[in-house]
C-alpha cells in the first residue's frame, strides 16, 4: 500500500481542442497550461521507485478551496469528479506508479472542502487489488 499527497490546486483533465499548424492536426487539452503543472506535480509525488503492474484499486481525497459562502457542506460544484481522476491517474502513469491506467480496477474518490488539517490537494492511497465476488 502506497500513500502519497499533492498540494496545490488539483486540476481536472476535460475536453480536447483541435490545433493546427505547420500543416499538421492533433489533440491538446483546452486547459494544458494548468493541466501540464498540475499533472508534473502528481508525477513527483508518485515517482517513489515502485511501479504496479497488476490490478490496484485507488482512493483519493481532492480538497478543494472553500468559497466565502459555500451553497453546500461539500463542494458540489465543478470541477467534476471524474476529470480530477482523470488527471490523477495519468499523473501516476507519467510518475511511474502505475503501469498503465487500466490496471485501476477500483476507485473511491471524493471532493471535500480544505481546512488547516487538510490543505489544498489531494490525498491518495493505491493498493493491490484483492479478488472479490459482488
Amino acid at each position: 500500500m502506497i500513500h502519497f499527497s499533492v498540494e496545490g490546486l488539483p486540476i481536472p483533465q476535460g475536453s480536447k481542442v483541435v490545433a493546427r499548424g505547420g500543416g499538421k492536426t492533433w489533440l491538446r487539452d483546452a486547459n494544458a497550461s494548468k493541466l501540464k503543472p498540475w499533472r508534473a506535480k502528481v508525477a513527483a509525488a508518485a515517482d517513489i521507485g515502485r511501479t504496479f503492474d497488476c490490478p490496484v484499486e485507488v482512493f483519493a481525497v481532492f480538497y478543494l478551496p472553500r468559497p466565502k459562502k459555500p451553497r453546500w457542506w461539500a463542494p458540489a460544484v465543478k470541477p467534476d469528479i471524474d476529470k480530477l481522476m482523470r488527471a490523477l491517474n495519468d499523473g501516476m502513469v507519467d510518475g511511474g506508479l502505475v503501469s498503465d491506467d487500466s490496471r485501476i480496477v477500483d476507485s473511491r474518490t471524493y471532493k471535500r472542502y480544505a481546512s488547516k488539517s487538510n490543505p489544498v490537494g489531494v490525498r491518495v492511497v493505491v493498493a493491490v487489488a484483492t479478488e472479490s465476488e459482488l
